[in-house]
């Protein structure tokens, strides 16, 4: 008895099964990939939010420096919200550029001064919006309520603070 050889021909591609089995890892990977896309991207615009106060805050010390007090509430404010150079009555200039929130639908940057005996500004808190809620600095001095700063007769809700060395949060009403 001659034994007959049997040949299987497979076709070259792949079955469907193994098809949606690839476009499903492949599915999978990707939503997480986008997720951590955009966590990454909420923390990089926080890192400049405070980066910018930051700049405003160094600024603000050396005018205080120059001049024993801070520039008014009004004149802060109004960089903040429109950008602009920071430059004092004799031409020094403090920030070339005024940093100001560049995403959109969320509160400008907040100045508060408080006044000494004399009417001068000898305090200060500077305030931003973070978005990204399990940062460190997230509502670090408030966990519940945040902060609140008046900007032009409008009072807005912040989630992060900067104090004047000289202040602390017992001095502003946050």
């Amino acid at each position: 008895m001659k034994k007959q050889k049997i040949v299987c021909f497979r076709s070259g591609g792949f079955t469907l099964v193994e098809l949606l089995v690839v476009i499903a890892i492949i599915s999978i990977l990707t939503v997480i990939s986008v997720a951590q896309f955009n966590t990454a991207k909420m923390k990089a615009r926080d890192v400049q939010r405070k980066g910018d106060i930051d700049g405003v805050r160094k600024a603000l010390n050396m005018y205080y420096t120059d001049h024993e007090m801070f520039p008014s509430a009004d004149e802060i404010n109004g960089y903040l919200a429109g950008g602009g150079e920071f430059v004092d009555s004799d031409g020094y200039v403090y920030i070339k550029e005024v940093p100001t929130e560049k995403t959109s639908g969320r509160n400008p940057y907040c100045y508060e001064v408080l006044l000494d005996a004399r009417g001068n500004p000898n305090m200060y808190a500077l305030y931003s919006e973070l978005e990204n809620e399990n940062d460190g600095d997230y509502r670090k001095y408030d966990s519940v309520n945040g902060y609140s700063c008046t900007n032009g007769g409008v009072g807005r809700d912040y989630d992060y603070v900067i104090y004047s060395p000289n202040a602390g949060r017992n001095e502003f009403n946050d």
